[in-house]
């Protein structure tokens, strides 16, 4: 049941906007008991790897018995998805029966956003419903102002700082970390990922203000890796040696590292004995749609997310080491409010050819309008993401690769189509 089908179901009516700000949500979760201060969570934000560091992490504390909530976004193929309890995600009736509590409690009134509502019903699911163990609670856009940063969780994680949403976040490094840095709260440890001066500068500096204990990558704890896909990891408290990751490339053994830090700082915390078992078999069993995602084997179709500059770098420099004999064919849309100019520079260093294409979203960039920034030689586009990827699909072979990128919502419609396509659900 899609999001619109829930909408004339129920009777209620939302803004399908971006309307960063605290007051409206804060309101309305008054208004249902304030379920997000009812239960421990982790907040996780940052420019890239925040679903990665998410999905490590949500498979470790799995592992340990725990009952683990997450919410992210945007959805991988349904919006069901975007919320779920140890894997298994909310059914359409649970949506109901939380959208006619909620209905109750003034939701027509209340103007919330669309992802405003959804927060308010994460927390309400977890904390009523579900009554889990620990959320993972993954930032929207930004921090500061985002409808998730109304709570105070027990471990905040910043992966990065990048060029992301600077329409709305500011367009310098420092300005989207002052966003991002938003998320620390009074006395509650902070773990980051960012090692760029400026911006791990405005975080530290707000940890500080906060008197919340920091780490930071490559300072109290760090990766090495090793031989056939390993790595260790280390900090001033624990080696972990002979790790592997479900997750291909080195920024994702940054994300891992991450999770590996939150985790032995949130035993600490409980007071539970570390086991290496159960940290390697979480870390294995995490799974990330659309992340360097392979929906076909022969010949590779790979989906990947990168929607911005640092993501696209990544996916580039993983790509090539990965299939540096395969001729790389490109399908690529974007929104109109990233650097489609550098997200395309880079896409060009390993592309045989590139097909840009668009999709049925507000803030999706026209393909012809992408095509003309582009300065590759083997270069088309097609508006109906559907005859592109058709097209696409055409032209590969033995020797080649399929490369599905850009914008994450943009990927969630070509996933839900393959996956149809091959009778997965």
């Amino acid at each position: 049941m899609s999001f619109k089908d829930l909408q004339e179901q129920v009777n209620f009516t939302i803004k399908n906007e971006i309307n960063l700000g605290l007051n409206r949500i804060i309101q309305f979760l008054e208004r249902v008991g304030n379920p997000q201060n009812q239960i421990q969570v982790v907040h996780i934000g940052g420019t890239n790897g925040k679903g990665s560091t998410l999905r490590f992490l949500e498979g470790v504390l799995r592992e340990t018995g725990m009952k683990v909530g997450v919410f992210h976004s945007p959805a991988y193929q349904f919006i069901n998805d975007q919320l779920s309890v140890n894997g298994t995600y909310i059914t359409d009736e649970e949506m109901i029966d939380i959208i006619q509590v909620f209905t109750k409690h003034g939701l027509n009134e209340a103007g919330l956003t669309e992802f405003e509502l959804q927060t308010a019903m994460a927390f309400y699911y977890f904390a009523t419903i579900q009554k889990v163990d620990i959320a993972l609670i993954e930032v929207g856009l930004g921090g500061r102002d985002d409808s998730t940063n109304v709570m105070t969780p027990v471990l905040s994680i910043i992966t990065n700082v990048g060029h992301d949403h600077i329409g709305f976040l500011g367009s310098s490094v420092e300005e989207i970390a002052y966003h991002k840095a938003g998320i620390i709260k009074n006395g509650v440890p902070i773990i980051s990922g960012e090692h760029k001066s400026a911006a791990k500068e405005v975080i530290q500096k707000e940890a500080l203000q906060k008197e919340s204990p920091d780490y930071f990558i490559e300072e109290d704890f760090s990766y090495r890796l090793e031989e056939g896909d390993t790595f260790s990891f280390q900090s001033a408290a624990n080696t972990v040696e002979d790790l592997a990751l479900s997750l291909y490339g080195e920024h994702q053994v940054t994300n891992a590292s991450l999770a590996i830090m939150a985790y032995f700082l949130l035993i600490e915390k409980w007071e539970i004995e570390y086991n290496e078992r159960v940290l390697k078999g979480g870390l294995l069993k995490a799974v990330h749609p659309g992340r360097f995602e392979i929906v076909q084997k022969e010949p590779p179709i790979i989906l990947d997310g990168a929607h911005n500059e640092e993501a696209m770098d990544a996916l580039v420099n993983t790509i090539d080491r990965k299939f540096s004999n395969k001729k790389i064919i490109v399908l690529f849309s974007a929104l109109k409010d990233k650097p489609i100019d550098k997200m395309v520079g880079i896409l060009e260093t390993i592309a045989d050819e590139i097909i840009f294409t668009s999709f049925d979203f507000p803030r999706a960039a026209r393909a012809e309008d992408i095509c003309k920034v582009s300065k590759h030689h083997k270069k088309e586009f097609e508006e109906d993401w559907r005859m592109g990827l058709q097209t696409a699909v055409s032209r590969i072979g033995n020797d080649s690769v399929l490369l599905v990128t850009g914008s994450l919502y943009f990927i969630s419609e070509i996933r839900t189509k393959l996956t149809k396509e091959r009778g997965k659900k």
